[in-house]
């Protein structure tokens, strides 16, 4: 299969999406399919073309009409064209199948890739409702209304995980039936079997993730402080625009510089920072799945996370991990002091969610798409038939 994947964000952008999209392209290749990938050219300085990992990586400025009078004029001036050069992008690769992964302007212009070459369009939510920095859902009518349209005319629209494909239609005030189904974000386990150390000198303690408040790291300050561990370090690694913020909260909150935040982190620093870490954190106000409690389970470490969205669904409680309330600083102290205290628990959950990171594995993960890739295909165009 030509397979052409519009992502909200990649390389040279560091984040979930982006890996996934790697990660989802780098495995069908790997089974024999081809992929393109098309995105937002943003900055503009990035170049149009260029192949990332042998990935063809197609960069176009996917403007929407929505915004100031600047962003209106600046659509309507560009658009024609950059609708042509998808299109011929499209027609050269004899692309089968469109599939968008993240919901954004993306997705408005893989709808018009649909509309005008008669493509199956395969939609896979993230969580944009609540997890976009820039809440754009909550702010753009006129993104509110494309997604509705989006939604309409997918044939299948997949979310990773059931608590995100049910606020979805919940907010598209009617079920999905047959054309939605939940596809869990994956993990490649080898990242995790290097043994290079790093350079951290103390136990620590590890959260991750987009520095933004949905993620909850202010509350792991806090949690971390009211715990009291004394024999620990904690490290925030991430960027995003709440750094400032966290390093004046953490400078002032009497732990007398324990606390570290590295910023972002490469595949190699992230995957070493999950192997060397005693047990991880994440302490989300909401989140759509939590791939980063996958990676720190790969890695053997226990997970304390919060009962939000998709987290229960990867983190058993007990079994492999800790769950807490969300917004509850104390109870994520009690679960800080639980796992500092207790070596044996930590080991034993560690072990156990080693165990259940081999299921969502890149393979079957990847194979569960080609399930999808394959339906969506048989009702459509033979592969290769781009006109």
């Amino acid at each position: 299969m030509n397979i052409a994947i519009f992502a909200s964000a990649f390389y040279p952008h560091v984040g979930g999406v982006e890996e996934l999209c790697r990660q989802l392209s780098l495995e069908l290749m790997r089974k024999g399919h081809r992929v393109i990938i098309l995105t937002n050219r943003w900055p503009r300085s990035l170049p149009e073309y260029e192949e990332v990992d042998d990935i063809p990586v197609y960069r176009l400025p996917f403007r929407v009409p929505d915004g100031s009078v600047k962003a209106h004029l600046s659509y309507h001036l560009a658009h024609r064209q950059v609708f042509r050069q998808m299109l011929d992008i499209l027609r050269k690769h004899a692309v089968d199948l469109l599939h968008v992964q993240c919901i954004s302007s993306n997705g408005y212009y893989a709808m018009l890739a649909k509309q005008a070459l008669g493509l199956p369009l395969v939609v896979t939510a993230q969580g944009e409702l609540t997890m976009d920095a820039t809440g754009l859902y909550q702010r753009s009518g006129y993104m509110r209304r494309t997604l509705r349209q989006i939604l309409n005319v997918s044939d299948t629209i997949t979310a990773c995980s059931r608590a995100t494909l049910q606020e979805l239609e919940e907010w598209y005030a009617r079920p999905f039936g047959q054309r939605g189904c939940v596809i869990p974000n994956g993990i490649r386990l080898a990242d995790f079997e290097d043994d290079r150390p790093l350079e951290e000198k103390r136990p620590f303690i590890l959260g991750i993730g987009r520095m933004v408040p949905q993620k909850g790291f202010d509350l792991l300050i806090e949690g971390f402080k009211r715990a009291g561990i004394a024999d620990m370090d904690l490290v925030v690694a991430g960027d995003g625009p709440e750094l400032a913020v966290l390093k004046e909260l953490a400078s002032g909150s009497g732990l007398n510089g324990r606390v570290h935040f590295p910023g972002k982190a490469d595949r190699q620093t992230a995957a070493a920072l999950f192997r060397e870490c005693v047990f991880f954190v994440l302490p989300s106000r909401h989140e759509p799945f939590g791939i980063v409690n996958l990676e720190a389970m790969a890695a053997g470490k226990a997970v304390l996370a919060t009962r939000v969205g998709g987290v229960p669904e990867v983190v058993l409680d007990g079994e492999t991990g800790i769950l807490v309330p969300p917004e509850d600083v104390d109870a994520l102290a009690e679960g800080i002091r639980r796992l500092a205290d207790d070596p044996a628990l930590r080991e034993r959950l560690g072990a156990a969610g080693r165990e259940r990171a081999r299921l969502f594995s890149w393979d079957a993960v990847t194979e569960r798409y080609l399930e999808v890739y394959g339906k969506v295909c048989g009702a459509g165009k033979e592969p290769g038939s781009v006109g």
